[in-house]
């Protein structure tokens, strides 16, 4: 994929697990200005979900996609209104995946959307019923609605190859290839198959999105990072043909117990790839965090609900 060079990219952090409204900001990271008047307008609310809104520079003007509509129906919407953020600029909406915490905003979204018709893209996959199954308990996680979303006005996009948009200067990576011997999926993940429930720890429709910085490489922004960080990373660049990566961005699927045996192979292999900017988000989790903002103390940022980076080429 012949993906453009960018002068800019800018990265909005709508909805995230946590928010900090202390945290300083620097050249790259922007945070909300501290209101006197606690009651002047909404405060951010952090949630177990995630949403971002991406922009950027097409021959000299930000164009933006919304990436996940987080886990409450009317978070996105209550913090972009907060930060400022006009929704209906978004040209298209990009599903990470097909569970709640990166969905459940759907029929909200679109009303700020506004346009008849808006597309969103996602992989196939994402459709489909699932539950988690651990130690006896059962957890269902529903999928998006297919006719809800068409009734509330979006075109729906379904693909498991990469796709350009913006005129070749975001690249929806869909289905990513699995090379690392240790991210293995979600081993208690199950899925609803031709009407039977099936293992599906792989969670195929795990996509990212990536841009091409002009003279620094890659940004990669990830909803949840089932497919694996490392698998995301080298996929991203297989498909590109760019080897620098420049920045890390979003949900890189490290916690639990499940998840937090892979953290040292993980570092191992960030050490490696050697990313000028990590931003871990979401579904991260707090050890492996800590082991990012330990290893890489240069490429750390620390995200909070409303933070706007600025990457500059």
């Amino acid at each position: 994929m012949n993906l453009v060079e960018v002068e800019r990219v800018e990265l909005t952090s709508i909805v995230d697990n946590y928010v900090d409204i202390l945290l300083p900001s620097n050249e790259i990271a922007k945070r909300p200005k501290l209101v006197r008047d606690w009651y002047a307008k909404p405060q951010l609310i952090a949630e177990h979900g995630f949403s971002t809104e991406i922009g950027v520079d097409v021959k000299g003007k930000m164009r933006t996609v919304l990436y996940d509509t987080a886990l409450e129906s009317k978070t996105a919407v209550h913090n972009a209104e907060a930060l400022g953020v006009d929704l209906s600029l978004s040209e298209m909406l990009v599903l990470s995946h097909g569970h709640i915490d990166h969905t459940a905003g759907l029929s909200t979204v679109k009303k700020k959307l506004g346009r008849r018709k808006v597309t969103a893209v996602l992989h196939p996959h994402a459709f489909r019923k699932r539950k988690m199954i651990q130690d006896g308990t059962s957890w269902d996680i529903p999928p998006p609605n297919r006719k809800v979303m068409e009734q509330c006005g979006y075109e729906i996009m379904e693909r498991k190859e990469p796709t350009e948009i913006l005129d070749g200067r975001l690249l929806i990576t869909g289905e990513i290839e699995r090379t690392t011997d240790f991210e293995k999926g979600l081993p208690v993940h199950y899925a609803e198959i031709d009407g039977k429930l099936e293992k599906d720890p792989l969670i195929l429709d795990d996509q990212a999105l990536v841009m091409n910085l002009k003279n620094k490489g890659l940004v990669i922004v990830t909803g949840c990072g089932h497919a694996g960080l490392i698998n995301t990373v080298r996929y991203a660049q297989e498909i590109t043909g760019v080897r620098e990566v420049y920045a890390l961005f979003g949900g890189m699927h490290l916690t639990g117990g499940l998840f937090e045996p892979i953290i040292p192979r993980t570092i191992d292999e960030l050490r490696r790839i050697d990313p000028k900017i990590a931003i871990p988000c979401h579904c991260t989790g707090w050890k492996a965090v800590h082991e990012i903002s330990h290893s890489l103390p240069k490429a750390f940022i620390q995200n909070s609900v409303g933070t706007k980076y600025f990457l500059n080429a």
